[in-house]
């Protein structure tokens, strides 16, 4: 007799899931654990940096390794006389919050590998050496550091599948839907912290850019759109380079600094949001002008195009 289509795919994730726990145990007992011990002897990278690099890949370890695939195991064994699984995936759901974290560290996790790598020679030595063995089957720290990072998708897809081949009058029916909203609310979670993470990172960069101004420095911030203007001086009708920043709140209107140390740009002005006009002016010796006026002073500007 051919095996039922949800059972073949209840198969499939017990199977993915040995294979993930496996890669996990790579991660946190070989990985972290040589690494960790090689840097308590004070040569090769400090203990700090390798807990940033692996984040909390323990816990997540420890949560599939001791409680997920057990549980899915013996679910698979049991399955002829009691054929579900809706209701483990919905006990796991809520662990999965717990990748947020990792999720958000990957980038820089990549990075300090990176700089660290090219800063001690042992440190890269090492990482090559459990690298070269069987069960790293070729592939880099970088390659199975990604496998956590794309788990929550394979559960979602996996689990999809599951539902739309369930017998309408099954068992699990009820649990699988259930499941599967859980895990869609965690994916959605995930990928917000991604997107959160690199809009912090683009702020950062600009913010540098700035010189970290004290006052500008705001994790709250938004920058809607920036780029640079022609700043037209009425007294001798002639136009300076200028560049501008919007933010949620503010326009920032700066200065290129020519000799870039630190700051690309040097802040001139900053005017509130609030209360601010712009008017198009309709200027034939200079085209695309317009007049942004504020709380704080007016300024008449001229875009390249007419944006």
């Amino acid at each position: 007799m051919q095996e039922p289509e949800e059972k073949k795919i209840a198969l499939e994730l017990l199977e993915t899931e040995q294979a993930y726990v496996n890669r996990l145990h790579l991660l946190d007992q070989v990985f972290y654990t040589e690494l960790m011990k090689e840097a308590r002897t004070g040569k090769t990278v400090p203990e700090e940096v390798v807990k940033m690099i692996f984040s909390n890949i323990s816990s997540i370890y420890q949560f599939h390794a001791e409680f997920f695939l057990p549980e899915l195991r013996k679910r698979m064994e049991d399955w002829n006389r009691n054929p579900r699984i809706g209701d483990v995936i919905q006990k796991l759901a809520p662990f999965l919050k717990m990748y947020g974290e990792y999720v958000k560290n990957f980038d820089k996790a990549v990075e300090l590998i990176t700089a660290w790598s090219e800063k001690s020679p042992p440190f890269q030595e090492l990482i090559a050496d459990i690298q070269k063995r069987k069960v790293c089957a070729n592939l880099t720290l970088q390659h199975h550091m990604l496998e956590p990072v794309q788990r929550i998708p394979r559960y979602e897809l996996l689990l999809k599948d599951y539902v739309r081949k369930l017998p309408s009058q099954s068992p699990d029916r009820g649990d699988a839907e259930k499941a599967l909203e859980m895990i869609f609310m965690v994916a959605k979670h995930s990928n917000a912290a991604i997107a959160e993470m690199e809009r912090l990172q683009n702020l950062w960069v600009v913010y540098q850019r700035l010189g970290l101004e004290d006052d500008i420095v705001d994790p709250s911030n938004e920058l809607i759109k920036e780029g640079p203007i022609q700043k037209i001086s009425t007294r001798n009708n002639s136009t300076s380079e200028k560049y501008l920043f919007l933010f949620n709140n503010m326009l920032l209107y700066c200065v290129p600094k020519v000799i870039q140390v630190g700051a690309e740009f040097q802040v001139h002005l900053r005017m509130d949001v609030e209360g601010m006009k712009v008017r198009e002016l309709k200027d034939t010796e200079f085209p695309h002008t317009f007049l942004v006026s504020g709380k704080q002073r007016t300024l008449e500007l001229q875009a390249r195009y007419g944006e």
